[in-house]
């Protein structure tokens, strides 16, 4: 164990937490001048814990980023905890490397160690400096994929758990006995041996659930081929009834004409076209939508907008230009665009005069605007719709503002207003590059 002063050791001990830290939110995207506070004033309380065994901060470290997890209720908690434990293990370890040939090569049999005390903390920042430069061209592009295709593995946190806490006990066992000094060189094998048996065995978990997603891929191709001929068989028959339905249509009317019963031949024609008028509506949506060339978003603004037409709820939709992608996350817009389309199909659902407006608005190819709009009967306190679990629905069972709030507080790349003019709620987010 390296006896350091007293501020040498607070700071030293204090940076291996910050550094933890800084490393495990630049693997998740997450790292911003916010997040770099939130970082330094986390680990100022985890180091002032006062703990007889420093090898139990990354245990308490671990421990604490789970139960921000927790109370954010993150869909990702349990990749988070993996990075968590494996972050931890990897910079522990580095850190003890550094220490040790630090202190062999240039403390070892010094009388006085004030000035050179602090090569540790520098040195400790010189490996995360670097490893995080690994991280970002690295590992991280990497690892967006691994999120993608395994969002839940709980075999993986398991295998994971169990070398932590192994890797916890022996560290603490070292410390606490006084052997890490005597048995250093051997105790830095057995870590990154235990790095290297867990780097195995999870390289080993992707491929196995590679090949399993292939093969499912596989039987779900099969699968969607049968299902395409059971659509294509059904809308076979359809046409056919059809097909019948309009013969049928146009003997009947055929007989009003004969019968020179203009009116009711009328009313029969104009009950038939009304249905080619919706056909037509969905046509406008989709030509409407045609320059939007992201198909995920586009399918999810087609269905919602479908389902206000068949609600007869006069719609706008307005994509000022091409639109090829967005900045941000695809799947934080989606989920913005379909809690905003759906308070608006709510709040519209009674009304007597209903309308709603969706525009996609690209400035330039960092910026761009989303705009849903909406008419209101009755007087919306914007200030409570903000506010957490709020929802304007009956029970409160609707989905609230401050859903669109919580997505966006914590993603630089987004911002999001609303405000109430003359009657029309208008939402607004304004999505940019970094």
């Amino acid at each position: 164990m390296i006896t350091l002063g007293i501020a040498q050791s607070f700071i030293s001990e204090f940076l291996q937490i910050f550094e933890t830290l800084i490393i495990y939110y630049l693997l998740l995207y997450l790292l911003s001048l916010k997040k770099i506070l939130v970082i330094g004033l986390t680990a100022f309380v985890i180091v002032s814990i006062p703990l007889t065994v420093g090898s139990l901060y990354p245990l308490l470290l671990v421990i604490i980023l789970w139960l921000f997890d927790r109370v954010k209720d993150k869909t990702n908690i349990i990749i988070n905890n993996i990075l968590a434990m494996i972050t931890s293990i990897i910079m522990s370890s580095l850190f003890d490397l550094v220490n040790h040939y630090t202190y062999v090569l240039f403390l070892q049999g010094k009388t006085n160690i004030f000035i050179l005390g602090w090569l540790i903390p520098f040195n400790d920042l010189l490996v995360t400096i670097i490893f995080g430069v690994i991280v970002i061209k690295l590992i991280r592009p990497r690892l967006t994929w691994f999120i993608v295709n395994f969002p839940r593995p709980i075999r993986l946190w398991r295998i994971t758990a169990i070398l932590f806490f192994l890797y916890i006990c022996l560290t603490s066992f070292a410390e606490k006995d006084g052997i890490a000094n005597e048995y250093a060189s051997l105790l830095l094998v057995v870590y990154f041996i235990i790095i290297f048996v867990g780097g195995t065995g999870f390289i080993g978990f992707v491929r196995s659930n590679e090949q399993n997603q292939r093969q499912q891929q596989l039987i779900d191709t099969y699968r969607n081929q049968i299902t395409v001929a059971q659509k294509v068989n059904a809308q076979y028959e359809e046409v056919r009834r059809e097909r019948h339905d309009i013969k049928n249509v146009l003997l009947s009317i055929q007989g009003y004409i004969r019968d020179h019963d203009d009116e009711k031949a009328n009313q029969l024609l104009s009950t038939f076209l009304q249905t080619n008028i919706d056909s037509k509506n969905y046509e406008g949506i989709d030509n409407s939508l045609s320059r939007l060339n992201i198909s995920g978003l586009r399918n999810l603004i087609k269905e919602k907008a479908y389902k206000i037409v068949e609600n007869e709820i006069p719609l706008a939709i307005e994509v000022n230009t091409e639109i090829d992608s967005l900045p941000g996350s695809e799947i934080k817009t989606a989920r913005i665009i379909g809690i905003l389309l759906d308070n608006a199909i709510e709040a519209t659902a009674k009304q007597k005069k209903p309308y709603i407006q969706f525009a996609l608005i690209k400035h330039d190819d960092e910026n761009y605007e989303l705009v849903i709009a909406n008419s209101l009967e009755k007087s919306v306190d914007l200030n409570k719709a903000m506010k957490f679990e709020h929802s304007e629905k009956e029970n409160h069972q609707g989905i609230g503002l401050s859903n669109i709030t919580q997505l966006v507080d914590d993603d630089d790349r987004y911002s999001f207003s609303a405000e109430i003019k003359e009657k029309v709620i208008i939402m607004t987010c304004f999505i940019q590059g970094k």
